[in-house]
């Protein structure tokens, strides 16, 4: 087959990372390298969001060019004012145009724009430039007002859930579709099931209100007060501070900081070492989240998903098959699952490896790639 010139355009890149959706991106990135595809990758250089990243794959040409229009708090991202943003806004254009006339590409494959502005993928569809938007969040990172109609523009969804939502929002998605972005789960699979002694609980998310991690220590709380044996490990950066030291206060007044760690963000390879001494994933979420990658790797690791379900998450799971779905924001029934896992070890042990069929059957990031080379092709063609 032959080869394509892509550029990448994303907010921020590994090592560079606040969640999964950079982290989605840079995989596409590296493996379409891998695939003997010419890439591009245009992002910012914004260190304060530094995480330890160790690729799997080899880099493709990577420039840390673009700066971002404001930043992100607890409370999300904002722009800084106007005075200050359209400078930078002028000056990413420029940049942008430098570049394209340089690599010259055949199609773009936009990230993450919070913060960055429309008017990059404007300028690609203006030199006539197929623009594949890969969606990993609720919105697409500009008002409705300012969608680019173009036949060369098209969504790419991460589940059906942000693909209805957009259309709820109004949104055009006559021509989007879901591509369900997958994990490395060749990479995370452990062909030996975690043992099934004990409860050994893993969190592997933002430690963030939103991302319930409040949630599963409320649940660890009546599993203590039960007297269930567990320990369980709270794996994962946090813009909220005062969150992560009131969560480990109330471990310990309730007598178990013990049986529970908070090592903090963990590479993907620290990621894997966790999950070799864990059988449960406990993905806690309140809010709807647009996919959930974390439950894919956990599963293929041989890990029991317990999922609150919220969004796309729950696309995921089947309920009681390859996986367990627990009643958002309610600690007592997430508390009752997890402690009757221990109860019924045929049934545990049966849909633990039913869902690590799944994940490596229909989740596997190979097969997103294949899929997203299919809609460039397709994209070129109809242009």
């Amino acid at each position: 087959m032959e080869k394509l010139r892509i550029s990448i355009v994303s907010n921020l890149y590994p090592p560079q990372s606040i969640g999964g959706y950079e982290r989605a991106i840079a995989d596409y990135a590296r493996l379409l390298h891998k695939r003997g595809h010419e890439v591009l990758v245009l992002t910012s250089n914004t260190e304060k969001y530094t995480i330890d990243y160790t690729p799997t794959h080899a880099e493709p040409l990577v420039k840390r060019c673009l700066i971002l229009g404001g930043c992100w708090s607890d409370r999300g991202g904002f722009w800084f004012p106007p005075e200050q943003a359209e400078p930078i806004n002028l000056e990413n254009q420029k940049i942008l145009i430098q570049e394209l006339q340089a690599f010259q590409p055949q199609v773009c494959l936009a990230g993450n724009i919070d913060l960055l502005r429309i008017e990059l993928l404007q300028i690609l569809l203006t030199a006539g430039i197929p623009v594949i938007h890969y969606i990993m969040n609720a919105s697409p990172g500009y008002p409705l007002e300012v969608y680019p109609y173009s036949p060369l523009y098209k969504y790419i969804t991460c589940s059906n859930w942000i693909l209805q939502n957009l259309q709820e929002q109004g949104y055009p998605v006559e021509t989007a579709q879901t591509i369900y972005p997958g994990a490395a789960v060749e990479e995370f699979y452990q062909p030996q099931l975690p043992p099934h002694d004990r409860l050994r609980i893993a969190y592997a998310s933002l430690v963030m209100y939103y991302k319930g991690a409040d949630v599963l220590i409320e649940a660890l709380c009546l599993l203590h007060t039960a007297g269930i044996p567990f320990t369980a490990t709270i794996a994962g950066g946090t813009l909220e501070p005062h969150l992560v030291k009131a969560l480990q206060e109330l471990i310990a007044s309730e007598g178990f900081q013990e049986q529970v760690s908070f090592p903090g963000v963990l590479s993907r390879q620290q990621l894997k070492q966790l999950y070799k001494t864990h059988n449960v994933l406990v993905f806690p979420s309140r809010f709807d989240e647009p996919f959930g990658i974390s439950q894919i790797e956990a599963m293929a690791a041989g890990l029991t998903l317990v999922t609150s379900g919220t969004g796309g998450a729950r696309e995921i799971v089947e309920d009681g098959e390859d996986g367990l779905i627990f009643q958002s924001e309610n600690p007592l029934h997430l508390a009752d699952i997890l402690s009757s896992l221990p109860n019924f070890p045929t049934e545990w042990e049966t849909i633990t490896r039913r869902g690590q069929q799944k994940a490596m059957s229909q989740f596997s990031q190979v097969k997103t790639v294949e899929q997203l080379e299919s809609v460039f092709w397709q994209m070129l063609s109809d242009r």
